[in-house]
């Protein structure tokens, strides 16, 4: 069964935590922040995946002529020391397909 999300697309967003197509999205983006230095169950990918909040979340929408992959949904993720420094070169991005 799809989340309640997906069935309310498009789920543009600004701030809050992210809804992810699959896997936490946080995860994700601590894996390549650390890539090659931990394992799954290493502590530090954890304190790593809480370090960043979300300023904005942009999903598929055909109407605005914007596709991010297969369906998918964009995601912008910054630590908040970043954030309040204005230092929108430091965020992260990934996305995910559905």
């Amino acid at each position: 069964m799809k989340p309640e999300w997906i069935t309310r697309r498009p789920a543009h967003q600004i701030g809050g935590h992210p809804y992810a197509v699959r896997d936490p999205v946080e995860i994700e983006i601590a894996q390549a922040v650390l890539v090659g230095q931990v394992s799954l169950d290493d502590p530090r990918l954890s304190d790593e995946a809480g370090a960043r909040s979300l300023p904005a979340q942009f999903d598929s929408e055909a109407r605005a002529d914007m596709m991010g992959g297969d369906a998918g949904v964009l995601y912008r993720l910054i630590r908040p020391q970043d954030l309040a420094e204005r230092r929108f070169d430091r965020a992260m991005f990934t996305w995910q397909c559905g």
